[in-house]
């Protein structure tokens, strides 16, 4: 990971932000802003797909503003980090915005234990990104912290285990078996930490707008999938 690239690619998106303050409003007020979650089992090249979706909806002939980006575990973790990049993210919104976040906050996570108070600065930090829009966010339970807010197309990326466990092999460069314990053991780590903590079903498809199966597709089969998707909910 590039960490100077990631600054100035994050960077070039909040100073877009920061001009347009004043139209940014709370999360849970309908507006033209959208955002994308990729949820995905573990060895269903998430980011890749996001990348290409990202890549293709930049690609128009008009450039949308800001231009799309993907944010994965190692991009969020970085504005998380940087409490300076932090710091101008939450400053993008509203008084009145930030009043709503907060006390979706405070609601949402309150009953978290300590040893996972982290959870919601990554929360708050996903939902701040989300509400400004324009974003593709990978993983890190990014459909459960959104749940409700407005413009928002949820994903699940899934894959028969065959097809899971060839993709780590040619990614991991590890030998089957090796593949299909990390398989078995990320996956159930993933599932209990959502069930335990936010008490949400990762599982269930009825939390998605759109389920697909990577062994069906490629993976720009995938992001033109998820884009025309989104574009249907958001003509309804």
């Amino acid at each position: 990971m590039n960490i100077p690239a990631v600054d100035k690619h994050v960077s070039a998106q909040i100073k877009f932000w920061q001009q347009q303050k004043h139209t940014v409003t709370a999360p849970e007020i309908k507006s033209l802003r959208r955002f994308i979650t990729i949820s995905r089992e573990y060895g269903c090249s998430g980011y890749a797909i996001a990348q290409e979706t990202v890549r293709l909806l930049n690609s128009g002939d008009k450039a949308p503003a800001p231009p799309w980006a993907a944010y994965e575990r190692q991009v969020l973790d970085r504005v998380m980090e940087d409490m300076g990049l932090s710091s101008n993210l939450a400053r993008t919104l509203t008084d009145d915005a930030q009043k709503v976040m907060t006390d979706i906050l405070t609601n949402a996570f309150s009953k978290l234990p300590p040893q996972v108070a982290v959870y919601q600065k990554l929360a708050e930090t996903i939902r701040l990104l989300a509400a400004n829009g324009n974003v593709v966010i990978v993983g890190r339970a990014s459909n459960v912290i959104t749940r409700g807010m407005f413009g928002g197309f949820h994903v699940m990326i899934v894959a028969p285990m065959e097809y899971k466990v060839g993709n780590v092999m040619k990614y991991k460069k590890i030998k089957k078996k090796d593949a299909e314990k990390l398989i078995v053991e990320n996956t159930a780590r993933r599932v209990n930490y959502i069930k335990e903590y936010v008490e949400f079903d990762v599982t269930d498809p009825h939390h998605y707008d759109m389920v697909i199966n990577l062994a069906h597709t490629t993976i720009q089969g995938a992001a033109r999938l998820i884009i025309e998707g989104m574009n249907l909910k958001s003509s309804r």
